[in-house]
């Protein structure tokens, strides 16, 4: 009788998230929330027999979000069935990363009120209040003093900017590669490499023209945009389907977005109507659903040498704005895609969190602790003061990825001629008292070293503490936690090279 009420519940469970009751991220009303017994059904769905089953359950699971949550660690935890430990260990991966994505993503709003205001003007204002890279193009400008008038209501800034180049005739002009400034005095021995420019530093270049309309994602502090058919980046083979189209995903300055990792095309709708094939799957990320489509970009910097032998710089480097996005069409001859639909996975990194925390220091030397990203923290030593004016000491270590190591990972390593590691990256110890208020140290000292092969830095911490205050009853790992944010998108209409 039981598993006759757990069918009929499922069975209209189902037929409400078929109806979009409970689609998006937005979760259910209490009054349609599922009950445990139906949400516990649905888990166990996830190891049927049937492929099509465990499917239509893993959707089912993703639009519930969050009331979820609780019953898929437990299921990833102890279910006896692999294949929803498995599943359900996924569902949390993407749970967590649609909470931070919906976070992190929340766009900056702006209201345009200009009449009658010269175009230099205006365009400053604008990048003023927005904080985007804006640039006036002044050899493709005829009048920086024309009149310009633009009123909309609140809107995202990227929504924002359409508007504006609507009103004022300007369109964007989008760059394949970047000049790099030329070296000054001569070139002997190793030349530092040119720093590759963060997306949101590249310039927003402006210029006269009736405005692309391009297809794009622009409700979010990312945009993504499918650049114009002529843009020189995009790659097709005559006859056979097989494609590359250039993107430009822009973030909003202020993120700490480092780059993007990965696109995932979930749909592909051809002038035809034809549904195009997944593409290309290139070392996806292990948090990443094995579905569609992941692709990186941007390799390691390409070393030169004149016939001296001296190093020499590149010319210019890839922009980071630009990801190429390998597609399989069934129309080879389609001009356009009705329907392009997926997402762009990009690296954030948030400041100043807390990564580790150890409480009673005496107690746990010599126990390693893990964080995030590969961070393991250790208190080697600890002692106490035993006579006067003498000082509390602990000794602790900590050891993270390299950034060289973080370069080689994001962009391939290049053992002559490596990127400049970001500033950012380092970590900090704080102590705390019984009370959970800081402990400040009276000195500390730090030795950096790093493994043979480059791959880890290893640091080793010495932290003191008068006798008065005593020893701190929590330690404390404190730096930067870099976070995967997926944005997605729905491009329609989109001209083909």
């Amino acid at each position: 009788m039981m598993q006759l009420f757990l069918a009929i519940g499922l069975s209209a469970l189902m037929g409400t998230l078929a109806n979009g009751t409970l689609a998006g991220s937005t979760p259910p009303s209490p009054a349609t929330a599922p009950s445990s017994p139906q949400i516990q059904a649905l888990i166990d769905q996830l190891g049927a027999d049937q492929f099509s089953e465990r499917e239509t359950a893993t959707m089912a699971l993703e639009k519930l979000g969050r009331i979820a949550a609780d019953a898929l660690q437990a299921a990833a935890n102890s279910h006896p069935s692999p294949e929803v430990r498995v599943r359900a260990a996924r569902l949390l991966v993407n749970l967590k990363r649609g909470l931070e994505s919906h976070s992190r993503l929340a766009a900056r709003r702006v209201k345009l009120d200009y009449k009658n205001t010269p175009l230099g003007t205006a365009v400053n204002d604008l990048k003023a209040r927005t904080g985007l890279p804006l640039v006036l193009d002044s050899s493709r400008i005829a009048n920086p003093l024309r009149r310009v008038s633009c009123e909309t209501a609140e809107l995202p800034v990227w929504e924002a900017l359409e508007a504006f180049c609507g009103a004022a005739n300007l369109r964007e002009a989008f760059q394949l590669e970047l000049d790099v400034p030329r070296p000054v005095g001569p070139r002997r021995g190793y030349v530092t490499p040119p720093q590759q420019p963060a997306a949101d530093t590249v310039p927003i270049t402006l210029i006269d023209g009736k405005p692309d309309r391009l297809p794009g994602a622009r409700s979010t502090a990312v945009r993504v945009l499918a650049l114009p058919p002529n843009f020189p980046g995009h790659k097709t083979t005559l006859g056979t389907g097989e494609l590359s189209l250039c993107l430009d995903v822009t973030p909003a300055p202020g993120m700490n977005w480092q780059e993007v990792v990965g696109v995932k095309v979930t749909r592909i709708l051809d002038s035809a109507g034809r549904v195009g094939g997944s593409g290309i799957e290139k070392n996806p990320l292990p948090s990443f659903d094995p579905s569609g489509m992941v692709v990186f970009a941007r390799p390691g910097v390409v070393m030169r040498f004149d016939m001296h032998g001296n190093p020499i710089p590149p010319e210019c480097l890839g922009n980071p704005r630009v990801v190429a996005v390998p597609l399989k069409i069934n129309t080879p001859t389609a001009r356009s895609l009705q329907r392009l639909e997926g997402a762009v996975y990009g690296e954030v990194v948030i400041p100043n969190q807390h990564l580790i925390c150890i409480t009673d220091p005496k107690k746990t030397t010599t126990n390693w602790h893990s964080g995030p990203g590969d961070l393991r923290f250790n208190v080697l030593e600890v002692k106490e003061a035993t006579r006067p004016g003498e000082l509390h000491s602990i000794r602790v270590q900590l050891e993270f990825p390299s950034p060289w190591a973080v370069n080689a990972r994001r962009r391939g390593w290049n053992p002559g001629w490596p990127d400049v590691p970001r500033p950012g990256t380092g970590h900090q110890i704080q102590a705390f008292d019984a009370a959970d208020k800081p402990l400040p140290a009276v000195n500390n000292g730090i030795v950096t070293d790093m493994t043979d092969d480059g791959a880890l830095t290893i640091q080793t911490i010495q932290l003191s503490f008068r006798k008065e205050t005593g020893l701190p009853a929590k330690l404390v790992v404190v730096g930067p936690r870099t976070v995967i944010v997926e944005v997605p998108f729905i491009l329609e209409q989109v001209m083909l090279p």
